[in-house]
């Protein structure tokens, strides 16, 4: 099995780390393709109108200095253009990508921009991943986590959107499949360093969550399992505006 690596925190962070540990149960194929610097929240953003540097660091580990979904276009048009990937694998992030995030979030970006092009994809993140101590769950669990993802099957331009629980749900009682959560309340947007500029700060989220979502399930101690697609279409909004109403 031939496995492509990326992620949005950079191709030095300890998740894409501790991931490529993981998969070598799995594979002696992998090739990581990450930025070099953090990319979080880029979501499937492009580096357009502007050169795109490609550093090769060895024959498996290589620095791109755009934007997750930058990785994957390079990757599959320079390294793998005569023999695509079986999968590939994003992450793992440094905290959830779960509920409202999942439209920001480069993890999940990268993996779709693969399954666009018809590659299974899995987008693989940590709750509260703010260090190393924090990736407990995927010490304890990743492996088996892993199996039962390239085991799930998917349609094609749809990935699965993989989260662990914090370390503090240790140990992990098992996987369950989750909807999204609708969560986000408001941003907190924060006076910048210099005059005229701003940051965008915390996100602030609702306490609540819906029954069976995936951060339901993550406060539990469940790993989370959902499936993502390319097509956002309300189809069941379609009638509303069908050609008989007009």
């Amino acid at each position: 099995m031939r496995i492509l690596v990326t992620n949005d925190d950079g191709i030095d962070a300890y998740g894409i780390h501790i991931l490529e540990q993981i998969l070598r149960e799995f594979s002696d194929d992998i090739t990581i393709v990450a930025p070099s610097a953090d990319q979080s929240g880029k979501g499937r953003a492009l580096s357009l109108r502007t050169d795109i540097s490609f550093t090769k660091r060895d024959e498996k580990h290589y620095a791109v200095g755009g934007t997750p979904a930058d990785c994957i276009m390079i990757a599959l048009n320079v390294l793998f253009k005569d023999s695509p990937p079986d999968f590939v694998v994003s992450g793992i992030n440094h905290g959830m990508n779960v509920a409202d995030d999942v439209g920001y979030s480069g993890t999940v970006g990268a993996a779709l921009e693969a399954a666009i092009v018809g590659i299974p994809a899995i987008a693989v993140s940590q709750k509260n991943g703010s260090d190393e101590a924090a990736f407990e769950a995927v010490r304890q669990t990743g492996a088996a986590v892993m199996k039962a993802a390239f085991e799930t099957v998917l349609p094609q331009r749809t990935i699965l959107n993989v989260n662990f629980p914090a370390q503090n749900a240790s140990p992990v009682k098992g996987i369950r499949p989750a909807l999204l959560d609708k969560h986000k309340f408001s941003d907190e947007i924060l006076t910048g360093t210099v005059p005229d500029t701003y940051r965008i700060g915390p996100q602030i989220p609702y306490e609540e969550t819906l029954a069976f979502s995936d951060r339901y399930w993550l406060n539990k101690g469940y790993v989370s399992f959902t499936p993502l697609g390319m097509d956002a279409t309300a189809h069941n909004e379609m009638v509303r505006i069908s050609a008989d109403n007009f």
